[in-house]
């Protein structure tokens, strides 16, 4: 993510993502930029995960025309498949 063509960003932190939201982003306001900034700022303090504020501020830039090569997330850790495990079922006696 770049204001110059050819040029790629790579963002890691929520504080790199605001950095570039007030110093380097194109354009004007949106209802997704405002939504971003909101989830950032929560992110930070603590009140929202790192990954929904991701999520909002990846929405914001594709609607700022901003190319995002977005890793793939891993999948989740709960689904039984994924480990071959049997839910254990436990009987009240």
């Amino acid at each position: 993510m770049t204001r110059q063509l050819g040029k790629m960003k790579v963002i890691t932190s929520v504080m790199q993502a605001a950095e570039f939201i007030v110093n380097e982003w194109p354009g004007t306001d949106s209802e997704k930029l405002d939504v971003a900034k909101h989830a950032l700022v929560k992110c930070y303090d603590g009140e929202m995960s790192p990954g929904v504020a991701r999520m909002a501020f990846v929405e914001a830039a594709r609607e700022a025309d901003i190319y995002v090569e977005a890793a793939g997330r891993p999948v989740t850790t709960g689904k039984l498949e994924k480990w071959r495990k049997e839910k254990v079922s436990r009987r009240v006696i």
